[in-house]
């Protein structure tokens, strides 16, 4: 009985953690809308990504998050608002420090294919 007890808090955790991830993706879809980016289409070009793909990445439920792959491809765009460029490095930087609820192994697989140091 006293494990269910000490679940529950980790439980929380990881649903306040998976809250902020999505939550600043969610920003990221904003800023795109501010700058005009207002469809999926267009969203989809201002990241460099297929339109199903920008679907994925701004609306739904993100549990794992964009890829490095994905990440990498959003940051070359050259078609990228600077206010969405911010949201995504603050979407790494959050990763990285373990906002978002990912492992310790997770986070430095992360980190490294940023080439940032620990």
């Amino acid at each position: 009985m006293e494990q269910s007890v000490n679940r529950k808090p980790l439980a929380k955790q990881r649903l306040a953690a998976k809250a902020r991830q999505a939550s600043k993706l969610a920003e990221l879809r904003e800023a795109l809308v501010a700058a005009g980016y207002d469809t999926t289409a267009k969203q989809a070009a201002a990241l460099r990504v297929l339109r199903p793909t920008a679907w994925v990445v701004l609306n739904r439920d993100n549990r794992i998050g964009p890829s490095v792959k994905i990440i990498k491809r959003i940051l070359s765009s050259p078609n990228l608002p600077q206010s969405a460029r911010r949201k995504v490095e603050e979407y790494i930087d959050g990763r990285i420090n373990g906002l978002y609820g990912h492992s310790e192994v997770s986070r430095q697989r992360f980190r490294e294919q940023f080439d940032i140091p620990t």
